[in-house]
């Protein structure tokens, strides 16, 4: 359209500038011949050359004013103004006619419905358009105009404005990820309503508090694994002499929780996320009675000895959950830890002699806490890992302390 213009504006000043030309070349030629006066040729040139470019700045903006008066007025109206009107003064021009037949089409009375939309989204500060029940557009907003920067007009298809319905989820070229649209089925009118909503700094807000969550867990765990470790190796520090026993015992468990807390690391830094769960079957008594010495617990076990999970998942669940009964408990820690079976689930329920959830209802909400030190991860990682079992994970205070009862699918997972 702009090319059009242009060309079309260089080719009207072409065609004054030649007459211009035939007029004042020869006119100039003729003053001369019968004159002999170069001085008052010259100065009859100018004044009819300031008569001639007069007349033509007349012509020039009688012709191109109207059309500029009338496509700004059409864009007014693509992008939702009202209470516009064109005013041409000379009732007889072609011009006036024309602005009133263009008027009556943008001022054609409009259903109800369109009028209640239009009452209720004109100045609505999102992105909004309305299709009939033939998806043909019959109102949009300023806003809409102005983010999608394509010429919208009633009537135009939802295809033709750029929008694209997939799996009933409307999308746009023009509103990126940072844009959450929506298509809303009017069933009443049999309308379809399309609004946008901008997120892209909700969305950032969400990424950073991520990223701050994973580096609260990734230090949670560290805490957790790192200080039994840092115990142990001091106790072979304060001794005169080393035991070459018992130094084998501590090195052989720092190495061993070294590379599987480094494990657990690698597998959560690369997804940003747990690992999933890869079960196979495993001696949770074993695994129960080493991590519950290393936290200081007594534990009582009963039942079943081999349990059928991801056992790098399970060891990260028992050490949030020994060191919680810890931190909680004034008299020495006591655990009991029974599994056993109910048809094709695996129950593993742990009872300490502690005083309780204080909040059962928001004790697995992440960075929810009662405690003085922590930051109220430690029940919400037990959560996922249960969770990426496809297990449940159930608290309950008894007559003797808090309670877990962590129900697991025998030999199946997600």
């Amino acid at each position: 359209m702009s090319n059009f213009k242009v060309s079309h504006k260089a080719k009207v000043i072409s065609t004054f500038t030649g007459i211009f030309c035939a007029i004042i070349v020869p006119s100039t030629g003729w003053i001369y011949q019968f004159s002999q006066d170069v001085l008052l040729t010259t100065t009859l040139a100018i004044c009819l050359s300031y008569l001639l470019i007069m007349c033509i700045y007349r012509l020039f903006n009688a012709y191109f004013s109207p059309v500029a008066q009338l496509q700004a007025y059409i864009d007014a109206k693509q992008q939702g103004q009202s209470n516009l009107s064109l005013g041409y003064k000379d009732p007889s021009s072609p011009w006036t006619a024309l602005g009133a037949q263009i008027e009556t089409l943008f001022n054609k009375p409009a259903p109800q419905s369109t009028h209640l939309i239009d009452g209720l989204f004109q100045h609505w500060p999102h992105p909004v358009a309305l299709f009939n029940e033939q998806e043909q557009l019959i109102f949009f907003n300023h806003p809409m105009y102005q983010q999608l920067k394509t010429p919208l007009l009633r009537g135009m298809s939802m295809a033709e404005c750029g929008f694209t319905v997939k799996d009933k989820q409307c999308s746009h070229a023009k509103l990126n990820q940072n844009w959450q649209v929506q298509r809303i089925a009017l069933n009443d009118t049999k309308q379809t309503l399309i609004t946008a909503s901008y997120i892209g700094n909700q969305l950032q807000d969400a990424k950073r508090q991520s990223q701050a969550d994973l580096i609260r867990i990734l230090s949670h765990e560290l805490n957790n694994s790192l200080t039994p470790m840092a115990s142990m190796t001091d106790t072979l520090l304060s001794a005169e002499t080393l035991n070459e026993k018992q130094t084998r015992q501590v090195l052989t468990r720092v190495k061993s929780r070294s590379e599987s807390l480094l494990q657990f690391i690698k597998a959560y830094s690369e997804l940003s996320r747990l690992p999933a769960a890869k079960p196979h079957y495993f001696d949770l008594k074993a695994l129960a009675t080493l991590n519950a010495a290393e936290q200081n617990i007594q534990l009582n076990f009963a039942g079943e000895s081999q349990c059928f999970a991801d056992k790098l998942l399970i060891e990260q669940l028992l050490i949030n959950v020994f060191k919680n009964t810890f931190e909680a408990t004034h008299s020495p820690a006591c655990i009991t830890l029974r599994c056993f079976h109910q048809a094709d689930i695996q129950i593993l329920q742990l009872t300490d002699n502690g005083p309780g959830f204080a909040n059962l209802e928001h004790a697995i909400q992440p960075l929810y806490t009662t405690k003085k030190t922590g930051n109220g991860l430690g029940l919400a990682l037990c959560n996922d890992i249960i969770q990426k079992h496809n297990g449940q994970l159930q608290l309950a205070n008894t007559e003797h302390g808090a309670q877990i009862t962590i129900k697991l699918p025998q030999g199946s997972t997600k």
